[in-house]
């Protein structure tokens, strides 16, 4: 993706920058998706605070979760060591170095060997490897010990990671940066093996969701189901993260300026959505790996409940039938049930 052209910028607004009209648009997309992801922040320091009170000070009778609240303060540091860089750079770019030759962004990619570009954008693609390896574990999680499931995604993460160390060595040369022609050639197969990941993670974690679902409605009847609304499954299956993904993907690959508006909104929801889960996971709302052992053991409780009140009544229409006869039954039901359960 070049930013460099001679054309001159349209007449009428005299104190406008002399840049050519389409520096001008990335640099305004650039900027636009700054300021978004400044509000998307907010959102990422509340779930911080709500997953690190929820894993460390728990309600009796759950336990700190020491290994969770490390995978949350590690996500969200690097989350901020991001937005406060890149708003350094902001800084940098369009104020300090406003009359550097070309503009801001010809700024930053001079730069781009320099530490002030090199961590954000590292920092960047390692809070997307914390991601997709939750995702990884959470579609484990889902799917039980059904393990040739993870065979393939297993093998895209470690392209991701792959193609991800690549991209950083490449980004990192003098004038080069995450748009040069060269680093796309090495960032877009890694951003297209991260978001192909998402997507499939989702669409598997969703899908066998949706299956439980449906198993559970069908057999649980009106009983409360986990997942009862379209919000919780996309929520556990981190879809808000696979959405931008696309999003951000789709422009890029296809050269858009509207890229630079959804890679700093990426920056955010790759680590919103991990928080949203491990939250659910806090609220006992989230689908763990005892999660089917717990729903089996109600329905074995549930049906042997039903089968004491058949019982029950057969007795009580029985000619000669006693409530002792009646009691005895009942009780060897409920040792079946507790035996299940």
């Amino acid at each position: 993706m070049s930013t460099n052209s001679s054309d001159s910028v349209p007449a009428g607004n005299p104190y406008a920058p002399q840049e050519p009209p389409e520096l001008i648009s990335f640099e305004k997309s650039d900027f636009i998706g700054m300021h978004l992801a400044d509000m998307l922040y907010g959102i990422t320091v509340l779930l911080f605070v709500r997953c690190m009170i929820g894993l460390l000070f728990p309600k009796a009778p759950r336990v700190r979760n020491i290994p969770l609240a490390v995978y949350v303060f590690v996500i969200f540091a690097l989350g901020t060591v991001f937005m406060a860089m890149n708003l350094n750079v902001a800084v940098l770019s369009f104020i300090d170095n406003r009359n550097f030759p070309g503009g801001p962004e010809v700024w930053a990619q001079a730069e781009a060997y320099k530490a002030i570009i090199v961590v954000p954008n590292t920092v960047f693609i390692l809070a997307n490897w914390m991601a997709d390896a939750l995702l990884l574990y959470r579609c484990k999680v889902v799917w039980d010990s059904h393990y040739w499931v993870l065979g393939l995604p297993g093998l895209m993460y470690l392209g991701s990671i792959s193609m991800g160390i690549m991209t950083i060595f490449q980004s990192s040369k003098p004038n080069a940066g995450i748009w040069n022609s060269v680093t796309i050639d090495f960032a877009l197969p890694y951003f297209s093996l991260s978001t192909s990941l998402n997507v499939l993670l989702t669409l598997l974690i969703s899908s066998r969701l949706f299956v439980h679902q449906m198993w559970l409605r069908k057999n649980m009847g009106s009983m409360r189901l986990p997942y009862g609304s379209i919000i919780a499954l996309l929520v556990e299956s981190s879809a808000i993260y696979a959405i931008s993904s696309l999003l951000f993907i789709g422009c890029y690959g296809a050269g858009s300026l509207v890229s630079a508006v959804f890679l700093p909104i990426l920056s955010q929801t790759q680590i919103i959505a991990p928080l949203l889960i491990i939250s659910r996971v806090i609220n006992q709302k989230a689908w763990t790996s005892s999660t089917r052992q717990a729903i089996l053991s109600n329905l074995a409780f549930q049906d042997a409940s039903q089968a004491t009140t058949q019982i029950n009544s057969h007795a009580l229409r029985s000619p000669g039938s006693t409530v002792f006869n009646v009691g005895k039954e009942s009780n060897s039901i409920h040792s079946v049930a507790r035996s299940v359960v």
